[in-house]
């Protein structure tokens, strides 16, 4: 083979070009006069005459010094991208880059529409779900230094209940003997009757010590918070409204403060207005003083709040709250004679994980999943870009060989694929607007702080980085595969370049990937559908179906003896029993799903806890006899209550089906006697009848000890009012509000709904994730089925010739369908198989939000896989179709 090089190099001299710039320039004419001159020789030219031939075709007449001239000088090379002008440094190429770039896409709008849309889809919920997450999870709450804030309850898993709330003595005793703690306090979430200044309204009220707003560090927009003297007996009834309110009920007028409000039927003078957005305890409206009884052992009902010193951890806080509650149980060995060191067990979390609750793990799911989508619209994209890089590989060639580097190649197919990213960016905002304002609108939903949710700084710089992060990951290989195009197969073939081996292992990789993606998704999303399927069909105990509920809250002030309680609700029940379509009546201290779980000690006569075993806890609630049949709960044993069930009568009660069964197993509790109190003097209450276990917090619950005690025995002066209609009972309503008006003008009706409304509610977070987790595994799969379609169709394009030949040689067509289809279906397969690895690994995550369904569910598991592999078929079928047509006589005379 002769040598060029050094005639070459000569002609290159008067240029001045750089030793790396020549070398390359060496390199592609050299391959490029061996080739000519092979040529020359098979044709019989002797190899002097070939060797002058070929060197005269690229140096006549001084053309390729004065074309190189012109390209290479002045100093750095014309830019590839453009093919015009000088050099300009970075900023220069980065501008032709995006001009060119541009045009390109203007070029080809249906691709660059598919494109951007995809990227959009992707791209705006990955926005929408992380503002969620910012909102919820991230963002701190809107305190004061909100990371030293911190809640802390006991638990006692052996008795079932995860949280027990502090009385009021332990809670003084903590509070006055705490060092990890600036400041600690207590507050009680209730309601009280607003009046005056309009109809009458039910508040949610909530006592906290005095201590609260300094904990919180939160200043009253008008007025003060409480000082200390309030937080005793006896002192004048004084308030704090919150900003809804006050702008609400009092038109926002700031003379109010010191002025005297009609609050639960008690004058009570205004001393502060919170300023907007301060909202804790959640809903909280109205905050009073909360008095403490310093030797108050029997109600555990306050939740805490305390502010941590600076440097002091939370760790550091639940070790000293344990240690001071065993100090506090050993000095009361009457009340608490199992204690001992080390018993007491409590909880401390930062106060935004308690407002968070079990919001974090949906969220969290939700988010891996649409990162799980834009990952698969990323492979997609990324197969659409390296097919378009097959198409331009002649485009690449030639300006490879009138001088561009393979990383100004690269840099240039990069910049069009950030395009592309930032396009698709500008309409996923646009979607992510959409869907922020739609999340924000689910009032329903349980998910704390969602009406603060907004597409604020934070949120936009996360989807710049994550438009950059796709950008690059659809773009950079066809960018690397189409900088490293054959020069020689390119020119020669034209625009007809077939993808290289690589490429096609690049494709078919991307193609698992998807397939493996989405059925991680859509194996969550069926896991999440059954768990809900099992949901409705559980038992809950009751008939939820035409029942209406409305909460009266009686004030003390003004109905002060417990006859005065029985005689209004009797007069009540009596007049709503009256109402046409009403079928029964009763009232309840709490109905299922209104929140709210009165615990008490739980004693069997004759079955004493062993010394060491925890006393069991019992769910105690009041019921008048016509509440089983309103609520739609039988009477499995024995009777409801009677209208003799009252104050000078025996006490009776009724358990449910898990007291019965944990305590007389297989025999009859009819008769049996419990009491709910240490007292030994407390009188002993006989069960007359068993109810079926009740769900009273969620359909999902453990099931608890319950007891039914009769209203006339334990009057409460607030009740839920339950009624069983044989019409569409929120018809019932304004019946409901006059007839109650007409015995108390002063009583506000509030929480009035249907009960399948409650069961709904309890329902709307689960709901709403598995709509969005079910929508996003809908959307990849819909993305894995265009890419595996759109592999394939370049597949078959590029084999047509192949496909013609065989059908000439005598194949059938069936062969060749069968051909392609395995081809395609051996991809997917791969990506299921890999898809159900990855999924049985990632699905034990789900294990909190499942019901009645395990995280590796071989029927979820196995379906998923077999719709997957019906969509992968579909999706390889028309390709397929279309390789059976290709025509031989085509075929034989193009080769």
């Amino acid at each position: 083979m002769p040598e060029w090089r050094a005639e070459l190099r000569r002609r290159l001299a008067p240029l001045g070009l750089s030793p790396v710039r020549e070398a390359e320039i060496l390199e592609e004419l050299s391959q490029h006069l061996d080739d000519r001159y092979q040529e020359l020789r098979s044709r019989g030219e002797a190899d002097a005459d070939a060797r002058r031939i070929a060197l005269a075709e690229v140096s006549e007449s001084d053309r390729l010094t004065r074309e190189l001239a012109a390209i290479e000088a002045p100093a750095p090379p014309v830019s590839a991208a453009i093919g015009q002008g000088t050099e300009r440094g970075g900023g220069g190429h980065f501008l032709q880059d995006l001009r060119y770039g541009i045009r390109m896409l203007r070029m080809r709008p249906g691709f660059t529409a598919i494109t951007v849309l995809t990227l959009a889809l992707g791209i705006g919920a990955n926005t929408a779900i992380f503002s969620v997450v910012n909102s919820v999870l991230l963002r701190p709450l809107p305190y004061p230094d909100s990371e030293r804030l911190v809640s802390f309850w006991g638990t006692a898993p052996e008795k079932r209940l995860p949280v027990v709330n502090l009385p009021d003595a332990l809670f003084v005793f903590l509070h006055e003997q705490s060092k990890t703690f600036e400041k600690l306090a207590a507050y009680a979430s209730g309601g009280a009757s607003l009046t005056g200044s309009g109809d009458p309204e039910r508040v949610n009220a909530s006592a906290v010590t005095p201590d609260f707003f300094t904990v919180m560090g939160v200043k009253p927009l008008f007025g003060r918070g409480f000082v200390a003297e309030e937080g005793t007996e006896g002192k004048a009834r004084v308030a704090v409204l919150a900003h809804s309110v006050w702008r609400r009920r009092f038109g926002s007028d700031a003379s109010i403060v010191g002025k005297p409000i009609t609050l639960g039927g008690n004058p009570t003078v205004v001393v502060g207005i919170m300023p907007p957005g301060f909202d804790f305890p959640e809903g909280a409206e109205v905050w009073v003083p909360l008095v403490l009884n310093a030797e108050g052992l029997d109600n555990w009902y306050l939740s805490t709040v305390g502010r941590l010193k600076p440097g002091i951890r939370v760790q550091d806080a639940q070790r000293e709250m344990a240690g001071l509650t065993d100090e506090f149980m050993l000095r009361q060995p009457a009340r608490f004679p199992d204690a001992k060191r080390g018993s007491a067990r409590m909880v401390a979390k930062p106060l935004r994980d308690e407002v968070v609750g079990e919001a974090r793990t949906p969220l969290l799911i939700l988010l891996g999943a649409v990162a799980l989508v834009l990952l698969i619209a990323s492979a997609n994209i990324a197969n659409l870009l390296l097919a378009r890089a097959a198409a331009r590989s002649r485009e690449m060639a030639v300006r490879c060989c009138i001088g561009a580097s393979p990383r100004r190649i690269a840099a240039q197919l990069l910049t069009e694929s950030l395009l592309l990213a930032g396009a698709g960016a500008a309409a996923g905002l646009l979607l992510a607007f959409w869907g922020v304002r739609l999340l924000r609108g689910l009032s329903e939903s349980r998910i704390p702080r969602l009406d603060q949710v907004r597409l604020d700084p934070i949120v936009l710089m996360f989807t710049v980085g994550v438009t950059v992060v796709a950008g690059l990951l659809f773009g950079l290989a066809p960018a690397i595969r189409a900088s490293r195009v054959d020069l020689q197969d390119a020119l020669r073939e034209g625009g007809r370049a077939g993808t290289s081996g690589a490429s096609r292992r690049l494709t078919n990789g991307f193609v698992v990937v998807q397939f493996a993606l989405s059925l991680i998704l859509l194996v969550g999303a069926g896991l999440l559908l059954r768990s809900f399927r099992h949901l409705l069909d559980v038992d809950p105990g009751f008939r939820a179906e035409n029942v209406l509920v409305a909460r009266i809250q009686l004030p003390e002030s003004k109905y002060a003896e417990e006859a005065q309680v029985r005689a209004f609700y009797a007069r009540l029940l009596e007049s709503v029993r009256a109402v046409p379509g009403v079928l029964s009546v009763g009232l309840n201290q709490r109905v299922p799903f209104s929140g709210g779980n009165p615990q008490q000690n739980l004693y069997v006569e004759g079955q004493q806890a062993k010394p060491g075993e925890p006393i069991p806890v019992i769910n105690s609630r009041n019921a008048t006899p016509g509440y089983f049949a309103a609520i739609g709960t039988p009477i499995l044993k024995g009777r409801g209550f009677e209208d003799s069930d009252n104050e000078t009568a025996p006490p009776v009660v009724i358990v449910d089906e898990t007291v019965a069964q944990r305590y007389w197993p297989g025999g009859d509790p009819l008769g049996k006697r419990i009491r709910t109190s240490l007292d030994t003097s407390a009188r002993w209450m006989t069960i007359v009848g068993v109810a079926p276990n009740v769900k009273h917090a969620s359909l999902n619950e453990q099931l608890n000890f319950e007891l039914y005690r009769p209203f006339l025995q334990s009057v409460t002066w607030v009740n839920y009012l339950v009624i069983r209609s044989a019409i569409d009972p929120e018809t019932l309503t304004p019946t409901i509000r006059r007839r109650v008006a007409d015995l108390d003008p002063n009583l506000p009706v509030s929480e009035v709904h249907t009960m399948e409304q409650a069961v709904a509610g309890s329902l709307a977070t689960r709901r709403l994730i598995n709509a969005l987790l079910t929508g996003f595994a809908v959307l990849a799969v819909l993305l894995a089925a265009i890419g595996i379609y759109g592999v394939m169709s370049l597949s078959v394009t590029g084999r047509l010739n192949e496909f013609g030949i065989r059908l000439a040689l005598g194949a059938a067509p069936a062969d060749v369908l069968r051909l392609v289809l395995r081809q395609g279906l051996l991809l997917a397969l791969a990506g299921l198989a890999v898809g159900l690895a990855g999924a049985a690994w990632l699905t034990r995550f789900l294990g909190t939000l499942l019901f009645g369904v395990r995280p590796v569910d071989p029927v979820t598991f196995l379906g998923v896989a077999a719709v997957l592999g019906a969509v992968a078929a579909a999706a390889c079928y028309l390709p397929a179709r279309r390789a059976t047509r290709a025509d031989p006589i085509a075929a034989l005379r193009r080769d």
